[in-house]
């Protein structure tokens, strides 16, 4: 039986895991984001980006594997008692599984403890992704500043109580 894993990138060793990351993210993004480039001039944007983003402490990163194969990654950041989920992407053959509870699962169990709310933001032209965050108890508080996306904050309680984990598993 294959199963999900999750680990948390270590940057150190980023150089090898970007393009696998570019691969998952192109295939999404050409779907609700196109940029109108070759996926050539994509790639070399985004690792330049991604690139100096591993000398910093934050984002941080964890990577979502089926057996053997990277399947997707989560991005987010913390500050103070806040979780930013800044990114999710998932293989389109993986969404809609349970790929994405069990990351969330995982993500629930490795919070510090002094994590009380969890924030993201959400293309308004991706209900399921905003579907998926209230169903985690985040509700919409705003949009962003050139309002294309929702602003969304839940507490962590609600994060729990949907995910069914207790405190100590």
């Amino acid at each position: 039986m294959s199963t999900f894993t999750f680990c948390k990138l270590d940057k150190t060793d980023a150089a090898s895991i970007l393009p696998q990351m570019f691969r998952i993210l192109y295939t999404n993004m050409t779907k609700i984001a196109p940029t109108g480039c070759t996926y050539e001039e994509d790639e070399a944007m985004w690792l330049s980006y991604a690139s100096e983003q591993m000398t910093k402490e934050y984002p941080e990163y964890i990577l979502m594997y089926k057996d053997d194969a990277m399947i997707g990654y989560f991005q987010y950041s913390v500050e103070g008692d806040t979780l930013m989920a800044d990114e999710v992407e998932i293989t389109p053959e993986y969404q809609r599984t349970m790929a994405f509870y069990r990351l969330c699962v995982y993500l629930y169990q490795s919070l510090p403890g002094h994590i009380r709310w969890i924030e993201s933001y959400v293309n308004k032209e991706n209900a399921n992704s905003l579907k998926i965050n209230q169903k985690l108890g985040l509700e919409v508080i705003g949009e962003n500043k050139n309002g294309t996306s929702w602003h969304l904050r839940g507490d962590t309680k609600k994060l729990k109580a949907f995910l069914r984990v207790s405190s100590d598993s």
